[in-house]
């Protein structure tokens, strides 16, 4: 499957899908799918589900179809394929078809490879598959690099800021909306600090802050991501938006609590099998984004990792590329991570 695997990435890529316009690449894959042995169904939200196999132990690989806006040019050069989605997360979902098409048929597992949409904004493709899916394992396309298993990430929720006051003269002495909301942030930031870094973290990122200078009227609009750590109560949060929003309308989004999975699982020593099996040291991640594991943690009490292949560091930029022999790699360890749990299925 690795040339085959290689040409489906690219194709995949090919394919401008930013978040809610992921639809032509769900008419791509739908097909492929179903060559590949797949029985494919696409949900209300848009979502793509292929299924094969027809064990009593259902496993769960799921991605995400949608990538953040920028196109890059794509292009293969010296082994390395350049364009948007090539790490987040194209890669990890093709990798998930290949090595689960090495199982079409299997008597011990259910398999289920979905592509979800929107997990770059507001993760409703994930919200929609927990109604869908009842899994007893379930791994999240995110990239790790090939010998990586990512066993947590920390929370978020985002909060929009905005305050319009008649106009005064600046030389009088009260607040202006834009000091206004700069007095929120930072009591905000002094709020979660502590000495703690890393996954252990709470950080506040301004994102974005415009401000309007109406005839009769200034106006001021922020926006703050928040990343939780593990045990940050949400309540302390809104507490604090209530007794400090004064005049402002302040919105927060739905608080999407931290993950951190346990390594004593059949899962894991599954995955540890198959990194081994290629020659590789596997390395434990505990990554400070949020990805729709958290959403999956929350909702399935069963055992979850993320995995595939890539460098993280390069989601979202303009630099963004992956060398194919990692998606070769990361293919191999998921056929052998999915053979050891249809041999536990199995016994």
């Amino acid at each position: 499957m690795t040339m085959e695997t290689r040409n489906l990435l690219k194709r995949m890529v090919e394919i401008y899908s930013p978040s809610g316009d992921e639809s032509k690449l769900v008419d791509f894959l739908g097909p492929k799918m179903e060559e590949l042995k797949y029985s494919t169904t696409r949900d209300e939200t848009g979502n793509l589900i292929g299924s094969t196999g027809d064990g009593d132990v259902t496993v769960l690989l799921v991605g995400h179809l949608d990538t953040v806006e920028g196109e890059i040019p794509v292009r293969v050069e010296d082994g390395v394929l350049h364009g948007r989605g090539s790490v987040d997360a194209k890669a990890p979902l093709a990798s998930f078809i290949g090595a689960g098409s090495e199982l079409a048929g299997s008597e011990s597992l259910e398999l289920i490879v979905a592509g979800v949409v929107e997990e770059e904004t507001s993760s409703n493709g994930a919200y929609a598959l927990v109604d869908e899916v009842e899994p007893d394992y379930v791994v999240v396309g995110e990239p790790s690099r090939w010998n990586g298993v990512t066993l947590g990430y920390r929370g978020s929720t985002r909060i929009t800021y905005s305050l319009t006051v008649p106009k005064t003269h600046r030389g009088e002495g009260s607040a202006l909306p834009a000091e206004q909301a700069v007095k929120f942030y930072e009591g905000l930031c002094g709020l979660v600090e502590d000495d703690s870094t890393g996954f252990n973290s709470t950080d506040v990122r301004l994102t974005d802050f415009n401000t309007e200078d109406r005839p009769f009227e200034d106006a001021v609009e922020m926006k703050l991501d928040v990343r939780t750590s593990p045990g940050f109560e949400y309540e302390g949060l809104d507490r604090f938006i209530e007794e400090n929003a004064g005049e402002a309308s302040v919105a927060r989004t739905r608080g999407i609590p931290p993950v951190k999975s346990s390594k004593r699982n059949k899962l894991v020593s599954a995955f540890l099998s198959g990194i081994r099996g290629q020659g590789g040291e596997p390395k434990f991640k505990l990554k400070t984004g949020t990805a729709d594991m958290n959403i999956f943690a929350e909702h399935w009490d069963v055992p979850i990792v993320a995995y595939g292949p890539g460098d993280s560091s390069l989601d979202h930029t303009p630099e963004e590329h992956l060398e194919l022999e990692e998606l070769d790699r990361a293919e191999e360890v998921l056929v052998k991570t999915l053979q050891v749990l249809e041999g536990a299925a199995a016994g």
